[in-house]
């Protein structure tokens, strides 16, 4: 997952909702989240499924046989709803609309249990209410609902026990005061303890990809070099091991083309090194100008550069690239506040594989010495070695 660092850095939480402020960011930990949602929700919903089973036992003691058949259709299109909700946990729509299809599955369920209640003895009315403070926890800390839906719910839910008990089946208003502080004690501490672990979960995705950020610029670091950004030696060589790779098996040749720059001694010697740096930088840059983005330009050091070049098409081909990437050196390198650099140029010695016993070090010292052929004879030329 790739997050900028300006973004990290820059996220806040909205205060109730503990959505994060960025869009951006939020859709990144949804997703980010989603496989843990999912499994969490899958098991939420088959323990929920097991609950309804499990108060179905108080039946026989509270329900008269006339209305068996309304509690059970009940208790039964709750358990549907669980498992259909279960269902949709396998398809691409539950990311999208999971809260929804949990929240509404969390009502549905405490709805259907003070229906059942409606068809019971006011005894029963003790020991049914218990259920629905134990539905009201497993939405807030077990269903994988967010702490604000969790708490709707859960509001939701204490209204429709107060509308039930005022309105259809009346309770004296001792009886259902004390009702009342159970189920919202039941809200509150539900409802703390899904806050906390919701922003702790976000603190945490916050800090896991801070950490996988810096691991990834400390990789940078330690396989780019720091002048240019190009690939160093280490990181060169494991993308040579894949060429070769790539080239045993679809037959196709690559080339390694080892970059020497000629005369770049007296531009040290004379303007300084920091002069020296900028000119390394501007040949970076145009070199990146004559290779495809399925080649690896890399430095090796001081004045060294190395292009990787996979699946080119012949010999001739590898020719063709010495060529362009010589051409990009022969404009004068412009400094302000310096005359035109003029005479930078490079030897450059090739080396075309696979070839027996081939190896990452090996095409680097073929096309090396190449290249030192290359000066000897006379600087700006190449040859090819394979």
């Amino acid at each position: 997952m790739s997050i900028s660092q300006d973004l990290l850095w820059s996220a806040s939480l909205r205060k109730w909702t503990l959505g994060f402020e960025s869009v951006r960011l939020e859709d990144l930990y949804q997703t980010h989240m989603m496989p843990e949602v999912r499994k969490r929700s899958r098991l939420a919903l088959l323990v929920g499924v097991m609950i309804y089973l499990v108060y179905g036992l108080l039946d026989t003691v509270f329900v008269t046989p006339d209305a068996v058949a309304q509690v059970w259709f009940m208790r039964t299109s709750v358990m549907l709803a669980f498992l259909a909700v279960f269902g949709l946990s396998f398809y691409p729509l539950f990311a999208r609309h999971h809260q929804l299809f949990i929240a509404v599955a969390a009502l549905f369920s405490g709805l259907g249990l003070l229906t059942q209640v409606g068809y019971m003895p006011e005894e029963a009315i003790s020991f049914y209410y218990t259920g629905l403070v134990i539905m009201i926890f497993w939405t807030y800390t077990f269903s994988g609902l967010r702490f604000f839906n969790s708490m709707l719910v859960g509001i939701i839910l204490l209204l429709a026990f107060n509308a039930m008990f005022l309105l259809l089946h009346p309770l004296p208003a001792a009886q259902l005061w004390i009702y009342d502080v159970f189920i919202l004690t039941a809200n509150l501490v539900g409802a703390f303890a899904c806050y906390v672990a919701e922003k702790q979960s976000r603190d945490l995705f916050l800090r896991e990809t801070d950490l996988d950020n810096e691991r990834h610029r400390q990789q940078e670091r330690a396989l780019h070099d720091r002048l240019t950004g190009l690939p160093n030696r280490e990181l060169l060589l494991d993308r040579i091991e894949q060429a070769i790779s790539f080239s045993a098996r679809n037959n196709q040749l690559c080339a390694g083309l080892f970059i020497d720059l000629d005369n770049f001694k007296p531009i040290n010697d004379t303007h300084g090194h920091l002069i020296g740096d900028l000119v390394l930088k501007e040949v970076a840059a145009r070199l990146r100008l004559s290779v495809r983005e399925t080649d690896t330009l890399a430095r090796l050091g001081g004045d060294e550069f190395f292009v990787l070049a996979r699946n080119i098409d012949s010999h001739d081909a590898a020719k063709v690239l010495v060529n362009k990437l010589r051409l990009q050196l022969l404009a004068p390198v412009m400094i302000e506040g310096l005359p035109p650099i003029r005479d930078l140029s490079a030897s450059i010695g090739v080396c075309v594989f696979p070839y027996s016993d081939v190896s990452a070090e090996d095409v680097i010292r073929r096309a090396d010495h190449d290249m030192y052929d290359v000066k000897r004879e006379s600087k700006g030329k190449h040859n090819i070695y394979a």
